[in-house]
């Protein structure tokens, strides 16, 4: 019943809020916000409170026609009908003290409002839940809150916003789970989910959020985020960043196989294990991938065709294994390469130095974990697993900042043998003749030894005749009497 009753009221009070939005009474409305919050803004217009709020640095309005606002702090220009249509501060306030978010005094700006940025951290300290008000801003877009210190649970109701794109909850206070009902909307238009320092946000990712038609950015990093990521991903996820989060299992290879995937970092993520998403590799809009200290494994492939847009590949503390390819200049736009600390060894290919980017990027070999006893043995910096000789062509990978070269673990292996001439075969056919004739005769050799020693071993008793019975019974009494006759 209660949901049946707000759900009326929801729309009541929004078309009611709209009505009085008139050009004056979102102004003071506005004012009346800025008061309880003590913010001013640096305009002349703000001491000027017959002058348009539309002329606050911070403020935005679109005129009727929907055209652009006059240039900042412009104080004539408008015209009779500007609405209300965004708020950042962005310099243009001065913000002072704290308290909690007075969410009432926007209600009349519910129907032009589409923007709401109440400035970055530091900027003044928020406390207290968030206003249930916030959910009735039905024009909102963008919802940005990246202030303060929120308390309490994200409000499910944010999930009704119709024209809701983007929603950023930044604080350090936020707890209980992630609510579903945000990526409830099949026919919403949510974008953009980042949730980064709530660190007391816990529970699992909605699989909702993956499925859904619009979302193309999630972000949660440093929350307590925890399960796997769901198999199943449709949604065109452009950016995926889950670091310092406890979530486990593998990455699907169902999100390399999206079409816009730029970015993909589990940085940190020291549950999730699994193997390398080779198919992220190779894709043509990745620009950065970070596995830093997780337990992903796996293998770096070959690649048969250039992936000129990954600029970030951070592999370091990782269980990745095996080489580096040969064709690991086809990663020709990497600015950043960290393989440090892995389980990488084998030859460093040459073609590592025809990557330019990384000249003056940054390009880390070594394992420093060996940095200690090495440096005692061997009197070189850094250790690393790959073997002697590391390419001259590369010093910025084989060297330090300090232009110190990182050691390196045992000399190149001799090269492998000539391949067998080419009469092996008929070798093997000489022998395979040799095999059909030998094993048979042996084995009729081993049936006559068998038999002859089974015949030698047989005893014989002969049977008694007439004369010898006639023999035995006029043997005297006392005497031995035969026992074998021939």
């Amino acid at each position: 019943l209660r949901e049946l009753y707000a759900q009326p009221m929801f729309i009541l009070s929004s078309l009611l809020c709209a009505l009085v939005a008139s050009p004056p009474e979102a102004c003071k409305a506005l004012r009346g916000f800025y008061d309880a919050i003590g913010a001013k803004d640096k305009s002349p217009s703000f001491k000027d409170t017959s002058s348009t709020c539309c002329a606050f640095l911070d403020v935005r309005c679109t005129q009727p026609d929907g055209s652009p606002s006059p240039p900042l702090g412009q104080k004539e220009g408008w015209k009779a009908g500007a609405t209300l249509t965004k708020i950042k501060f962005r310099g243009g306030t001065e913000l002072g003290g704290s308290g909690t978010l007075p969410g009432a005094l926007l209600l009349p700006l519910a129907g032009t409002l589409e923007y709401l940025d109440l400035g970055k951290e530091g900027d003044r300290s928020f406390s207290g839940t968030l206003p249930a008000e916030l959910t009735q801003l039905t024009a909102l877009q963008k919802l940005s809150l990246t202030t303060g210190k929120f308390s309490g649970t994200i409000p499910h109701q944010l999930g009704r916003l119709p024209a809701l794109e983007k929603l950023t909850l930044l604080s350090k206070s936020l707890s209980g789970t992630v609510p579903g009902e945000l990526c409830h909307r099949s026919d919403g238009s949510l974008r953009k989910l980042v949730l980064d320092d709530n660190v007391k946000l816990s529970g699992t990712l909605p699989p909702e959020c993956f499925l859904l038609p619009t979302l193309e950015e999630i972000s949660a990093k440093k929350t307590r985020i925890s399960g796997t990521l769901p198999s199943k991903i449709t949604a065109p996820l452009r950016l995926l960043i889950l670091e310092e989060v406890s979530l486990s299992g593998s990455v699907p290879e169902e999100l390399c196989k999206g079409e816009k995937l730029e970015e993909l970092v589990l940085r940190r993520a020291n549950r999730v294990s699994g193997t390398l998403p080779t198919e992220c590799l190779s894709h043509d809009t990745i620009t950065k991938i970070d596995l830093k200290r997780t337990k992903v494994g796996g293998t770096i492939p070959s690649l048969d065709k250039a992936v000129p847009k990954l600029k970030t590949l951070d592999l370091s503390n990782s269980d990745v294994s095996g080489t580096l390819p040969a064709s690991v200049d086809m990663f020709s736009g990497l600015e950043y390469l960290a393989v440090d600390r892995t389980k990488l060894y084998g030859i460093v290919p040459e073609s590592l130095g025809d990557i330019r980017g990384l000249k003056n990027g940054t390009c880390t070999l070594q394992n420093a974990y060996d940095l200690v006893f090495i440096s005692i043995v061997s009197k070189t910096c850094c250790y690393s697993n790959f073997w002697c000789p590391l390419p001259s062509n590369a010093p910025y990978c084989t060297e330090t900042s300090s232009g110190e070269t990182i050691g390196c673990s045992v000399m190149s292996p001799p090269p492998p043998p000539p391949p067998a001439p080419s009469f092996a075969s008929d070798t093997a056919v000489v022998v395979l003749l040799i095999c059909a004739i030998a094993i048979p005769a042996a084995a009729w050799l081993l049936y006559t030894l068998c038999k002859r020693v089974a015949i030698t071993s047989t005893v014989v008793v002969p049977k008694m005749t007439e004369l010898d019975s006639a023999a035995v019974e006029h043997i005297p009494e006392g005497e031995a009497r035969p026992t074998h006759y021939n």
